[in-house]
């Protein structure tokens, strides 16, 4: 029986099964800067590694985080003199990710209605509260695991152990829902929880489907799947 319900952030809550590269790769192909695939995905995980150990980014919000992100990104890019570009870099980033989070915080608002103990597992930058709060999901949530907070970092199972824990449920009680199959699915699973797994608006082959006790395309469709779930 499903108690609790864990999700990741980045990609999942705040982005409906779109990665954040993705996401900024179709940013950068609607800019008028023609970025080849690798490149933006070197500034960005260069971006990302910045980000990991800023004492700035472990206390920002949505805005802050994406302002020094993108600023990290054209550095790397040779393109740190382009305000436009970063401005509008930013602002879509930021816009569509808000759009992606009214739409689930009602998901969390409709769970939290029902019982369920909810919480949020991610590899974050120390800023996942802040996130949580901004973003509106942090009033629903009974835990919130960051992991440069914890010392865990997803795919290690002890981070899923640790999550069950503070919400006070065994982890055959708990489903975990994330966009990644190795981060999210493999190891919450190997630590006996049930799992969903956010595909995406794309559809994508199943690496194992016997890992997956749900398919879900939209964050949205998870009440129902519950609630079918718990029927069948």
């Amino acid at each position: 029986m499903i108690r609790g319900i864990l999700f990741d952030m980045g990609g999942t809550l705040d982005g409906d099964g779109l990665h954040w590269l993705d996401r900024f790769i179709a940013l950068y192909a609607g800019s008028g800067l023609t970025v080849p695939r690798d490149r933006v995905r070197a500034a960005f995980d260069e971006a990302e590694r910045l980000a990991a150990s800023d004492d700035q980014i472990a206390t920002a919000g949505l805005d802050e985080m994406i302002e020094r992100h993108v600023g990290w990104q054209l550095a790397n890019l040779g393109a740190s003199a382009d305000a436009t570009l970063h401005e509008r870099l930013v602002q879509g980033f930021v816009r569509s990710v808000r759009d992606v989070a009214a739409t689930n915080a009602r998901v969390l608002a409709d769970l939290a209605g029902r019982g369920f103990r909810l919480g949020v597992v991610s590899n974050g930058c120390g800023n996942v509260g802040a996130l949580c709060a901004d973003l509106g999901y942090a009033p629903y949530l009974s835990a919130i695991i960051d992991s440069r907070r914890v010392g865990l970092y997803k795919p290690d199972p002890a981070i899923f152990i640790h999550a069950a824990a503070m919400l006070d449920l065994r982890p055959s009680d708990v489903m975990m829902v994330g966009d990644s199959f190795d981060r999210d699915v493999r190891p919450a699973k190997r630590v006996g929880m049930m799992t969903g797994w956010l595909e995406g608006c794309t559809a994508r082959a199943c690496p194992e489907p016997a890992l997956v006790d749900l398919h879900l395309r939209r964050l949205a469709e998870l009440p129902a799947a519950i609630d079918m779930r718990a029927s069948a």
